[in-house]
């Protein structure tokens, strides 16, 4: 019968993919198995409305990812992250200030006055400080989308802001890739975000995809959307409609100067993605800011391609094309691993000179990043010929067991139809 054929063939195609992938060689240095979840390609499921804000869930994984579109105003546009997101952010805020007394506590690399306040007055004082220091150069309409959000979810406006401080404190391990030209099918710029942070508390159960809708202007910017969590403002993870794709890791082995009075890092790279049409612009913003930690910094657009940036306290040249003898050169592509760089780990070099001219979304989410295993808290792809981004969120914590991202089901979104989506209509509010 037809139904009978299309279950073979459903099946016949499921286990030809099971042994396409197990067939992968894995390199030494690795320890990850590949990713045999199908994509998942729906659109994202309509869920709420409100004046200047719309809820969409990607609900093939559990916890649905949130995809959230908000305009308007800074604080119109936090307004209706509130009140959509109500209920994950009047959980996640107090979950997480419970979940940093620890990990801020006994965080290492900080400076010795800020691990003397800490064990003092505690992690509050730590982020108020942080606050103190960063706000002279932090934009005002930061502060606005702040303020909205707290008050449309009803929490503490001071609690949710000082939230916002601790990547300043704490800092993730991290992965990233850009191919491009000779290394890609079809010579455009794929560039993988992978978050390597914390997994045993509640990040991850609040995965949100939100899109940004300006008003179009030098003044406003663009659209761009940020990967994020419930709440969240700042950029770890994002993609703009110029295109521009930013992603970050820690920097180990840094042994400059640091500071903690300048602008925050994940506040500079949603100004990079609202505001910077290219690479170069980006690299001038960033060179121009008054800079506190230490991290890598990953930049790509479509015509620029992809670079890593040394962002310091003290300076932020590009990396160095060069890579250690032991790491595989390869022209247009530029990666660092979740290691301490220059890293002595050789799976992820290796895996992208097996495929070297066909790098895609695909591969990387099907093989280099779960045989790498990075991305552990949250994984992304951007591919700059579609303006597509492809999502993995880690499972909810559950005693000591759960799901990194990068061996879950992915889901794509495509952002050229996210960034067209019209503004809400009082029709559409529901309660």
């Amino acid at each position: 019968s037809l139904t009978m054929a299309r279950v073979f063939v459903v099946v016949f195609l499921s286990l030809f993919l099971v042994l396409l992938v197990s067939a992968v060689e894995i390199p030494k240095g690795c320890t990850g198995v590949p990713n045999t979840h199908p994509l998942n390609s729906q659109a994202p499921k309509f869920v709420n409305s409100v004046k200047n804000g719309k809820l969409y869930q990607l609900d093939a994984v559990t916890p649905p990812i949130n995809v959230l579109h908000v305009y308007g105003t800074p604080y119109e546009r936090g307004f209706a992250q509130g009140q959509l997101l109500k209920k994950d952010i009047q959980t996640f805020l107090p979950e997480m200030i419970v979940y940093f007394q620890d990990t801020v506590r006994n965080a290492t690399g900080l400076p010795p006055w800020l691990s003397n306040l800490i064990g003092e007055y505690g992690v509050e004082a730590a982020l108020s400080a942080t606050k103190f220091m960063t706000e002279s150069y932090t934009p005002q309409y930061f502060f606005d989308e702040v303020r909205g959000i707290a008050d449309g979810a009803e929490v503490s406006y001071n609690e949710l802001y000082n939230l916002h401080m601790f990547p300043e404190l704490v800092k993730a391990a991290c992965s990233m890739v850009g191919a491009w030209g000779p290394a890609t099918p079809d010579g455009s710029l794929v560039q993988l975000r992978a978050l390597d942070f914390i997994t045993n508390g509640p990040l991850q159960n609040f995965p949100t995809l939100t899109v940004y809708h300006t008003n179009e202007g030098e003044e406003n910017g663009h659209d761009f959307a940020i990967f994020t969590f419930s709440g969240f403002i700042g950029a770890i993870t994002g993609l703009s409609s110029a295109p521009v794709g930013v992603c970050e890791k820690v920097w180990l082995h840094y042994k400059g100067q640091s500071s903690r009075i300048g602008v925050p890092w994940h506040f500079l790279l949603r100004d990079i993605l609202q505001f910077d049409k290219d690479v170069p612009s980006a690299l001038k913003r960033i060179d121009a800011a008054s800079r506190t930690c230490s991290i890598f910094v990953g930049l790509g657009d479509p015509v620029n391609n992809f670079t890593i940036v040394e962002y310091s306290y003290e300076s932020s040249p590009q990396l160095n094309a060069d890579y250690p003898p032991w790491h595989p050169e390869m022209d247009s592509v530029r990666y660092a691993d979740k290691h301490t760089q220059p890293s002595h780990n050789l799976c992820l070099g290796a895996l992208l000179k097996e495929q070297y001219g066909k790098l895609t979304p695909e591969y990387i989410m099907e093989t280099v990043a779960p045989i790498m295993a990075t991305g552990d808290t949250h994984a992304a792809i951007y591919s700059f010929k579609d303006l597509k981004i492809y999502l993995a969120s880690a499972s909810v914590w559950n005693n000591g067991d759960y799901e990194p991202a990068y061996n879950r089901q992915w889901s794509v979104v495509d952002l050229n139809a996210a960034f067209a989506e019209e503004a809400p209509t009082p029709e559409l509010f529901l309660e």
